[in-house]
Order: C-alpha cells, then structure tokens, then sequence
C-alpha cells in the first residue's frame, strides 16, 4: 500500500512539474523522461501476450535453426 501511495505522490508531482512555468528546466526535463518512461513501460505491459508469445515463435525459429 505505501509503494501505491508514494507511486501516485510521484506522479501528481510529475504532472504539477509539468504545468508549473517556474519549474526548473531540469527537474521538467526529469518529468518528462519519467512520463515517456511510464508510458513505455504500460504500452509493453498492455501488449505482454503478444510479446510473450512473438518471443515464444522466435525462440522455437532459433531452436530448430541449430538443431539442423
């Protein structure tokens, strides 16, 4: 529950670095990388079956490769 809580404080905080015009440039910088991070990371989470099962079809191509 408290890795729930501090997740969600880090992203109100990211949102309100964002928006804020007085932000540092660098800490927006930081906000942003963590936004397209957090973005990447639920993309591959969204399409996990898929992913698991192009990596399944690879590994059995490279298995029958070397087995010849």
């Amino acid at each position: 529950m408290f890795f729930r809580i501090l997740n969600l404080l880090i992203a109100v905080g990211v949102i309100a670095l964002i928006v804020t015009p007085d932000a540092p440039d660098s800490l927006r910088w930081m906000a942003w990388v963590y936004l397209l991070v957090m973005c990447g990371i639920g993309m591959i989470a969204m399409n996990g079956p898929r992913i698991h099962q192009w990596l399944e079809e690879k590994e059995a191509a490279l298995k029958s490769r070397f087995k010849r």
